[in-house]
């Protein structure tokens, strides 16, 4: 799942590279197929290669930019040692949610490019959730930390990380606050 929220976030970036943006669409596309399957079965070497290349082409996308979902996942993992992969996952649809009247139409384009059934923002969040739930992916953050005391403080660890720069909105701490408190509590 970070393999995927780096190809997500950085074909979502404002910053202009045509190339990573090329990239992170194919990487996007290579999740789609293959990361099911070589969760499914760990024997499955087709599969796990196209996700090292997956990986591997999110992490020459994000010369881009990464953004939100990164933003807050750092702080949850410096302060409460939560597997990053994981923790982006449960973040990226309540990201995708705030981003929405930015990235609406990258999104529509993405899931032309997966062949989605519903080509829609709504058709790749349905996506998203699904593999999520596929992948028995927590929906909220309560699930992976069990106290929402630090919000503060890691809103503003959000705010000032270089993650940030990446998102396209622009977001400020309480933006990120409300990103806390909305993924603790199931808020999509």
């Amino acid at each position: 799942m970070d393999a995927l929220a780096h190809c997500l976030e950085a074909f979502c970036s404002n910053v202009f590279h045509p190339l990573s943006q090329g990239i992170a669409l194919e990487g996007i596309s290579i999740v789609n197929h293959f990361l099911l399957r070589a969760y499914n079965d760990g024997d499955d070497i087709e599969a796990r290669g196209n996700m090292l290349a997956a990986s591997s082409m999110g992490s020459i996308a994000f010369q881009k930019g990464l953004g939100a979902i990164h933003s807050l996942s750092h702080p949850v993992g410096a302060l409460y040692n939560t597997h990053h992969g994981l923790t982006n996952a449960v973040f990226m649809p309540y990201v995708l949610k705030a981003n929405r009247n930015s990235i609406e139409k990258k999104l529509i384009s993405v899931s032309r490019y997966l062949g989605l059934s519903n080509q829609s923002y709504e058709g790749f969040m349905e996506w998203i959730l699904s593999l999520r739930e596929s992948l028995k992916i927590p929906h909220t953050l309560k699930e992976l930390i069990k106290e929402d005391i630090k919000f503060e403080q890691m809103s503003k660890m959000a705010f000032v990380d270089p993650s940030t720069g990446g998102n396209p909105i622009k977001f400020n701490e309480s933006d990120f606050l409300k990103l806390y408190r909305d993924s603790y509590e199931g808020n999509l």
